[in-house]
């Protein structure tokens, strides 16, 4: 498969197409939101449910459907949602969904073995509301889980983090086992062959674009029809190098991923068209279309030059990225 090339377009090409308001940081209002509230407080970095008059307006809005809100996006249930469908609401990212399905279930694995009255093993660790821990913070989280389990990668969301467990290395844990709070985040595991992402629809995992933070923005075309939201970010353990043999990767070289959910209904049209970090309207990446397969191109990334490809799947989409590695 030959490898498209990066959209030859300036760093500043998009930055006279104001669409996002504060695309850096959660609260972030795209131009399709006229909500006439904000639900993000900055001070308390968190976001509200609407109140009364502002619910009702939600529903003369967008009907009678469900409104809830999993952690930091609102979710709104609708057999026929508007075209095309506004990004955030009240600065609040914004996905609707068919009645009767529950976008909550993806973000939560299904395993029990959190317990909260075992001892955070390393309660000094902490981080900002809506935040990522940085590499140092995480490097003491997988010492201080070390005895108890085998980590092979954590997620790591705005109110929980996720760690995922190896397989086949003959450990068993049992139900309650695991510390449910470690460092400044409540802890839940998943414990199977599939990644824990792998099985979240629309999402988008990849090695950590340039300007990636908690909650920041990336278009596909500048537009604002489709659109990145980096949520989560992951820390993988690297694989062995062909062959076996090498040293031991210390905890603080793990490999660095961020988490997107992707907005927007993708086209067959958008071969070829960039995608934008909202913030600077820095071109960080490109989409292409081969074989009727959606491929991303990523020259934006975090960390140095490299050499090579990598292939990476996104979850409940049946794209491919193709991306370039260190």
């Amino acid at each position: 498969m030959s490898v498209p090339r990066l959209p030859a377009e300036s760093s500043d090409a998009h930055l006279d197409r104001p669409t996002w308001t504060n695309p850096g940081d959660w609260g972030a209002r795209h131009i399709s939101d006229i909500a006439p509230f904000t639900l993000w407080d900055p001070v308390s970095r968190q976001y509200r449910m609407p109140k009364n008059p502002e619910y009702e307006w939600c529903k003369e809005k967008f009907g009678g459907g469900t409104l809830m809100q999993p952690g930091w996006f609102t979710a709104i249930s609708s057999s026929s949602p508007p075209n095309p469908a506004p990004l955030t609401l009240g600065g609040m990212p914004l996905i609707f969904h068919p009645p009767g399905e529950d976008p909550w279930r993806y973000l939560m694995p299904r395993l029990y073995y959190a317990n909260p009255r075992v001892p955070n093993p390393c309660p000094e660790v902490k981080w900002g509301e809506m935040t990522f821990p940085t590499k140092e913070q995480n490097a003491a989280i997988l010492r201080a889980l070390e005895p108890l389990a085998a980590v092979q990668k954590v997620v790591y969301m705005p109110y929980w983090s996720v760690a995922e467990l190896k397989v086949r290395d003959g450990r068993e844990y049992k139900p309650g086992s695991l510390p449910g709070v470690v460092g400044g985040r409540t802890m839940l595991y998943h414990h199977a062959e599939e990644s824990f992402c792998a099985s979240m629809p629309r999402i988008m995992e990849c090695p950590r674009l340039r300007g990636a933070r908690s909650g920041s923005w990336f278009e596909v075309g500048g537009e604002g029809g489709v659109a990145l939201l980096v949520f989560g970010e992951v820390y993988a353990k690297p694989r062995p190098p062909m062959g076996g043999g090498g040293e031991a990767v210390g905890f603080e070289e793990w490999e660095v991923r961020s988490l997107c959910a992707v907005f927007g209904d993708v086209r067959d049209d958008m071969r070829g068209r960039a995608i934008v970090r909202c913030e600077t309207g820095e071109v960080v990446g490109g989409f292409d279309l081969v074989d009727g397969v959606v491929e991303c191109v990523a020259g934006g990334w975090d960390g140095e030059d490299g050499e090579g490809w990598v292939v990476v799947k996104v979850g409940g989409f049946g794209f491919l990225f193709v991306l370039p590695i260190r």
